[in-house]
């Protein structure tokens, strides 16, 4: 994993449950202003949907909320 995605993933995991919008992200953990246009975040939780998710293409981890962000939910065995 880069040094980015450790960062994105530790945010999530302190966040976890919580949507996180994609401003925030920004924020957060790129440091840039969260109106900045970009699609960084949507391609860095692609990155860690194929290390995670046992199918990426039906996120069971990393969910996308529709409109409003991202939302971590971690395992719940």
């Amino acid at each position: 994993m880069t040094q980015q995605e450790v960062r994105l993933l530790q945010y999530f995991i302190e966040n976890e449950g919580r949507v996180v919008p994609r401003g925030e992200l920004l924020e957060n953990v790129w440091e840039l202003p969260p109106t900045v246009n970009t699609r960084a975040p949507d391609q860095f939780i692609r990155r860690l949907r194929k290390i995670f998710e046992p199918e990426p293409a039906r996120p069971k981890y990393f969910k996308t909320v529709r409109d409003v962000g991202y939302q971590f939910v971690g395992d719940e065995s």
